[in-house]
């Protein structure tokens, strides 16, 4: 071999080192795999924080110092810097965290039209290993009646009730009110001495998830949260201080010891953004970028930053647990996430379909591969991630090839959606309905429409979804008539917007403009052919007093969508108040045979069965009604007459905890008075009868304060006690 033989050969064997050093420095740099079931047997809390940006979190490079709780737990866990919701509304989002599938798998793909199936939950898993399981939740669209509940052993979802279907009270309660009973229930009551170790709630793994709403609108964080910040920052600041006492108080007790911990953002918010203030319209990654962090036994912190998705949490869990997971997930484990062949070039799916189903404007789904975004509208759009994270750029002009690539990985992801097990209808009644709204969630999920122009681009309807939203703040902000102006002119710009026709429908028959609601909705396009507008119309003759057309338009829309709670609810109302007692004790017995813990259900049957002089019936419903929901006042006050001619001392009870619930029910008030008044002490009945005559209006009841001032002055005198 001659010399320069011998150097090219050299020269190859040093290249080939060289390869070799390199390639064996990057082998010891790859972060060490996680082995499936190093968390074995461990406890597992997932904690999902309603509207959470990334960009506030200071673990993904906020400065403001707002999360130092999160930002503690991300240093000793797996941080994942791009984590992705597939959709950025509450319900969809909470069901690919809990199923592991994407929404064209579960089925559910906005907060108002559908309830999980019998989709496997995490839950469900988890229990079927042996887990006790419990949810607490902070916003009424979690309720149990959309389906998440599968699984659970306890699933605390009570909110108040407010009366009024345009009064748009906020259903919701802070986090503190909702971490407490979780931790509550973690910790169990003591063992019981001598009792088996299975026989203590404490005994067994458990899986509990709370859900803490506080960062969505309206921003109403407690004061010592505010200053300094801005409204939103204030609501993000408080849900971690929240959480940081509650994760102290379970360290405390040593229940944090052997247990998985997993805290994730369901979506984001736009703020203002690309022109939407909240989010559900787009879905750019101010409103898809999620933070996500895992501890858990066995598992060293680090940093992952391949793309993920928040439908990766079921099978990461099962996968610490050492616990099979179920074929057909659309996640996949994230123990091994950097590097691994089934995340590298992964595309991640996402749509935003709200305004699709709930006003006929065009469908918007999309995909992300690598740092590439393609989204699928009339006006498409393509974003370079890496150069342009606020997605300012459309670059679908420029770069056809790219855009033909993702438009193919979409329609890949497209094709299996046939293989969705489809989600129920919503159980919902007028009062969810009411509530929804109330958290800015207003839709009639009856969108026909299947072709689509420039028109019809949510970019080109921006301005009309933000004065929807501002109406609904006005509402609720109580300014009804400006509300109500807002709502017209948009109807005038968009007839087909039936959310804010059915928006403005209720506005007028809460104000006593029943005759204008059924105006308003009678001149709906297509009226006659939709189930909400039917639905609609109906409660606006019922407002009127013409019970009879009520019936009639109830009737005709639960045949245009069979086994809708809300229709069927108000029909049964309305044939209590016709007297057809046996219609309506079925109608609402059938709800009751899929949602059995329906308080408002058990409630309007405690109404029919009072109306119908059934009182132990009555009482029973209301009883159902109370223990499904303590902080049903309405409830309550049915139960208190319900037993006020069997059981005086039971109907005071019953009142005195409406009451408690309620100060401002004069009419309960009074009741309570005037009962008590012919007890054998009647010098109880003083305090209720004095508030009554002091706080009660005039102009309403004149003639109950002065019937309540000769009671006072009577028991005053036999008592010794001066009127005040």
């Amino acid at each position: 071999m001659g010399r320069a033989s011998i150097r090219v050969v050299l020269a190859a064997a040093v290249l080939a080192a060289g390869a070799l050093a390199v390639w064996s420095s990057s082998v010891l740099r790859r972060p060490q795999q996680i082995a499936p079931g190093s968390a074995a047997a461990s406890n597992v809390l997932l904690i999902t924080i309603d509207t959470l940006r990334a960009d506030r979190v200071g673990a993904y490079g906020n400065t403001s110092g707002l999360t130092p709780a999160l930002d503690r737990l991300a240093a000793s866990g797996l941080r994942f810097d791009a984590a992705f919701t597939p959709v950025p509304l509450t319900l969809p989002a909470h069901a690919s965290i809990l199923t592991g599938r994407e929404p064209f798998s579960h089925g559910v793909r906005n907060n108002t039209g559908f309830r999980l199936g019998d989709t496997a939950t995490l839950a469900t898993m988890l229990k079927s290993a042996g887990y006790r399981t419990a949810a607490f939740v902070g916003a009424f669209v979690l309720s149990a009646r959309f389906g998440l509940n599968r699984g659970f052993d306890h699933y605390d979802d009570h909110y108040g009730h407010a009366g009024g279907r345009a009064g748009f009270r906020v259903a919701e309660r802070r986090a503190e009110r909702v971490i407490q009973p979780a931790i509550d229930w973690i910790l169990g009551p003591p063992p019981v001495p001598g009792a088996a170790a299975d026989q203590s709630d404490r005994g067994g793994a458990w899986f509990a998830w709370i859900h803490l709403y506080d960062p969505h609108a309206p921003y109403e964080a407690p004061p010592e949260y505010a200053h300094g910040r801005s409204p939103y920052d204030a609501e993000v600041a408080y849900t971690d201080a929240m959480i940081g006492r509650g994760l102290e108080r379970l360290r405390a007790d040593r229940r944090l010891d052997h247990t998985i911990i997993i805290v994730i953002g369901d979506h984001g918010e736009s703020l203002g953004e690309h022109g939407e203030a909240a989010h559900g319209l787009f879905a750019y990654d101010a409103t898809l970028r999620v933070p996500m962090i895992v501890s858990a036994p066995g598992v060293r912190p680090r940093v992952v930053r391949t793309p993920v998705a928040t439908v990766d949490i079921v099978p990461t869990v099962l996968e610490l647990l050492g616990i099979a997971a179920p074929s057909g997930l659309d996640g996949h484990s994230l123990l091994a996430a950097e590097g691994d062949a089934t995340t590298s070039h992964r595309a991640l799916y996402f749509e935003a379909l709200d305004a699709n189903l709930t006003r006929g404007w065009a469908r918007l789904v999309g995909v992300m591969v690598d740092h590439w975004k393609y989204i699928d509208l009339p006006i498409p759009e393509l974003y370079d991630l890496q150069h342009d994270p606020h997605e300012t750029q459309n670059l679908m002009a420029g770069e056809p090839e790219r855009s033909r690539v993702l438009r193919a990985r979409l329609k890949d992801l497209a094709e299996r959606r046939n293989a969705a097990p489809g989600a129920l209808r919503a159980a919902m009644d007028a009062d969810a309905r009411r509530r929804l709204a109330s958290l800015g969630y207003v839709g009639s999920d009856e969108a026909t429409k299947s072709t689509f122009t420039t028109a019809d681009d949510p970019k080109s309807l921006v301005a009309l979804n933000e004065a929807f939203y501002a109406a609904l703040r006005e509402q609720m902000q109580g300014r009804p008539e400006q509300a109500l102006a807002t709502l017209r002119d948009i109807i005038k710009k968009r007839p087909d917007f039936l959310d804010a026709r059915m928006s403005a429908a209720a506005i007028l028959g809460s104000t006593g403009r029943a005759g204008d609601a059924v105006a308003l909705v009678e001149a709906a396009p297509g009226a006659d052919r939709s189930a909400t507008a039917q639905t609609e119309l109906g409660l606006a003759f019922e407002a009127a007093g013409r019970l009879n057309e009520a019936a009639q338009c109830l009737e005709r829309a639960t045949r245009l969508r069979e086994n809708d709670v809300e229709t069927l609810s108000s029909l049964g109302i309305v044939y209590a108040q016709l007297r057809r007692f046996d219609e309506g004790r079925r109608l609402f017995r059938q709800i009751l045979d899929t949602d059995p813990h329906a308080p408002e259900v058990w409630s309007n049957l405690g109404m029919l069965e009072l109306g119908a002089g059934n009182r132990q019936s009555s009482a029973h419903a209301f009883r159902q009604a109370v223990a499904a929901d303590a902080g049903y006042a309405a409830a309550w006050r049915g139960l208190g007459a319900a037993l006020v001619a069997m059981d005086a001392s039971g109907a005071v009870d019953a009142w005195r905890h409406a009451l408690a619930l309620n100060p401002a029910d004069y009419d309960t008030l009074f009741n309570l008075g005037m009962v008590l008044s012919e007890a054998p002490q009647p010098a109880d009945a003083l305090p209720y009868l004095e508030q009554f005559v002091n706080r009660a209006p005039p102009d309403r009841y004149a003639p109950e304060r002065a019937r309540a001032a000769t009671l006072i002055d009577r028991i005053g005198r036999k008592t010794g006690r001066r009127q005040p």
